[in-house]
């Protein structure tokens, strides 16, 4: 049937340019198909690979929320359990405080007043001993201790508070002299509450 439509209105063949232009077309048509069919397929391909990246990126960013959520909430427990523990400390610092200061009233309120009778003065005074006894248990229970200043040593303005100064033969400037009263530190060595008092040397 092609050929009867490639042929003349006589049944002869058509001019050879008209069947070059026909032959022409159809690999055009042809040649577009295939284009267009490895274009989809191309397509199609990284469409598929997009969504596997995608699928991949979307786990990542999910385990890593995921991470960070969890982390966020081990801290806020920990912070949680800190402060609670701060609490704790406090209201137990507090507690301590106002049985020494009952106590302390109590002692200051049966004061010897005859103050020949020597043994109600010593009485009064071991009262105030135990008082003085008790703050140094319950201090160190709660992790806070004495330490002094080794003679010798250079000044140092966050281990040290100066008194004085004094010159002490055989010994050069700025080295602890005497000690006058030991500091208090915390558990941590480095945190001072309260600096050793001493002499410093001219």
């Amino acid at each position: 049937m092609n050929d009867d439509l490639l042929q003349g209105p006589s049944g002869t063949e058509p001019p050879l340019g008209i069947r070059g232009e026909h032959t022409l077309g159809s690999s055009t048509i042809y040649r577009l198909c295939e284009e267009v069919i490895q274009l989809r397929e191309k397509n199609d391909r990284q469409h598929k690979f997009f969504e596997q990246t995608l699928a991949k990126v979307r786990e990542a960013l999910e385990g890593s929320f995921n991470n960070f959520a969890a982390l966020t909430q081990n801290a806020y427990q920990q912070l949680r359990k800190e402060i609670q523990g701060e609490k704790k400390f406090s209201l137990e610092l507090l507690m301590l405080l106002l049985e020494i200061h009952q106590e302390l009233e109590h002692i200051m309120n049966n004061r010897p007043t005859d103050l020949s009778n020597a043994e109600a003065i010593r009485g009064w005074i071991e009262s105030v001993a135990v008082q003085s006894r008790k703050v140094k248990a319950a201090l160190l229970q709660h992790g806070i201790h004495e330490y002094n200043a080794e003679l010798g040593t250079p000044y140092n303005p966050a281990l040290h508070e100066r008194v004085g100064s004094m010159r002490k033969e055989g010994m050069g400037p700025l080295l602890v002299a005497e000690q006058r009263e030991p500091g208090f530190a915390s558990q941590q060595p480095d945190f001072k509450l309260v600096r050793a008092k001493v002499i410093v040397s001219e």
